[in-house]
């Protein structure tokens, strides 16, 4: 029996949307730049949590975990009720959040931004809001390990995007893969960590120096996020390679179209 939300979606124009997934610093923003045009030209909304965490006006400035529960519990299920088409710039590490979307009746598009996460990590970094380093590890771990099942999920309309790298950060993944075959990843982070380079700008006060207790409670839970790249990081890498990514241009040519149909 044909739905009645099917027939009202045929008769009307389906909804859409378009989910960007990726971890911190693989290069969401720079692909949104690419399609913004055509959003704006087309009346798209995009929701994004930097709209608060940037807003010195904004209750939730400079405070991202605040700013993307408002988006994700508040301006999400707002935008999927009023039925308007819209950009969801996400981490997309929860599956059900994402494939409620579609199941609302819109035709998603899911364009998933991969780099290896060293890569991620020091591009984090080199931002001016600097995601901790728990931060960049768990969300590339629960990113990541669902390529498979967005896959299935939006089928044709799900694009891997690998993007490029700079040499300094090629001569970094040999580093880490190097690490990660002997089984010293640990080992290798901590040495870029005990650096002190690598300091997050989300700290409530960053003056503020951690207690040796903080700074043990801080590792433990950093070494966990090792832990689990490390006995996930070679089935990822060959999920990638079976998707077979795209790149950056051909992505947004992709998602133009999908904007303007």
């Amino acid at each position: 029996m044909i739905k009645l939300l099917d027939l009202l979606i045929e008769a009307k124009g389906q909804k859409k949307a378009i989910v960007m997934a990726g971890g911190a610093g693989v290069g969401k923003s720079t692909f949104v730049k690419k399609i913004r045009p055509d959003l704006q030209k087309n009346g798209w909304i995009e929701l994004n949590a930097d709209k608060y965490v940037e807003d010195p006006e904004s209750d939730m400035f400079n405070n991202l975990a605040k700013a993307s529960v408002k988006i994700d519990k508040v301006d999400l299920p707002e935008t999927v009720k009023s039925g308007k088409n819209f950009l969801y710039d996400t981490t997309a590490s929860n599956v059900q959040r994402v494939t409620s979307i579609k199941d609302s009746g819109y035709d998603v598009m899911m364009v998933m931004i991969y780099t290896n996460p060293i890569v991620s990590f020091s591009r984090n970094f080199k931002r001016e809001r600097k995601v901790p380093t728990v931060g960049v590890l768990s969300s590339w771990n629960n990113i990541y390990k669902n390529i498979d099942t967005y896959k299935k999920t939006f089928g044709n309309n799900f694009y891997l995007v690998q993007t490029s790298m700079t040499p300094e950060e090629e001569s970094m993944v040999k580093e880490f893969e190097k690490a990660f075959k002997q089984g010293k990843l640990k080992e290798f982070f901590e040495s870029l960590l005990s650096s002190g380079q690598f300091k997050s700008t989300f700290r409530k006060d960053p003056t503020k120096q951690k207690s040796p207790e903080e700074i043990a409670k801080s590792k433990a839970v950093v070494d966990k996020q090792i832990d689990i790249l490390a006995g996930q990081f070679d089935k990822i890498e060959k999920d990638v390679e079976r998707v077979k990514p795209v790149n950056m241009d051909q992505a947004a040519a992709k998602a133009k179209q999908f904007i303007s149909k």
